[in-house]
């Protein structure tokens, strides 16, 4: 008895969590994404404003928020180096955001931990929460903190290409394609 009823819990559990995604996928999804016009970032430790950014034609943002692990993130920011160059052999039309938004009792560690990195790429060092101000449909599951979007803003993939090859696969036949068709 005690078996059929852990049994009939997990699947009501499973059940109520793809419910849950689906609903945070659909939210997600729903509306398109407000990118600020960021006037500071991070390279190579240094705060640099007024850079002059690529604008490609699809965009991959990483956020990295509040309920993250900003330390972790900022750690793996490096594995994005392969991909920053796939971006360059696509002449820039896709660019990346990573976007960083800690809690207020941790803006000053990022900050410092941001210093010390040599990352090449510009980082956003959002300390105001502005991107999640303008984006509350971006549901809290880190799993929905990684998408492309394309040039009207628009959601076009959700996932980390980082985290499993078949998101990889999916990210790079995602891009070649929206890369391949013509500019309305």
């Amino acid at each position: 008895m005690k078996t059929v009823l852990l049994s009939i819990i997990t699947i009501l559990f499973i059940a109520c969590s793809t419910n849950d995604m689906e609903k945070d996928y659909k939210r997600l999804k729903s509306e398109n994404i407000n990118l600020p016009q960021y006037q500071t970032f991070i390279i190579n430790g240094k705060e640099c404003s007024n850079i002059n950014r690529p604008n490609g034609k699809l965009k991959l943002i990483v956020f990295c928020d509040s309920t993250s692990c900003n330390n972790c993130a900022i750690e793996a920011i490096y594995s994005w180096e392969d991909y920053i160059k796939y971006a360059e052999k696509l002449e820039n039309q896709l660019c990346y955001y990573f976007i960083f938004t800690p809690r207020k009792k941790d803006i000053a560690n990022v900050r410092t931990t941001l210093a010390m990195t040599d990352f090449n790429y510009p980082i956003v060092f959002d300390s105001t929460g502005i991107f999640r101000k303008l984006n509350p449909h971006i549901p809290m599951n880190k799993m929905f903190h990684t998408f492309l979007i394309d040039e009207n803003n628009h959601i076009v993939m959700v996932g980390n290409p980082l985290h499993d090859s078949k998101t990889e696969s999916l990210f790079k036949t995602t891009v070649e394609k929206l890369l391949s068709e013509p500019r309305v």
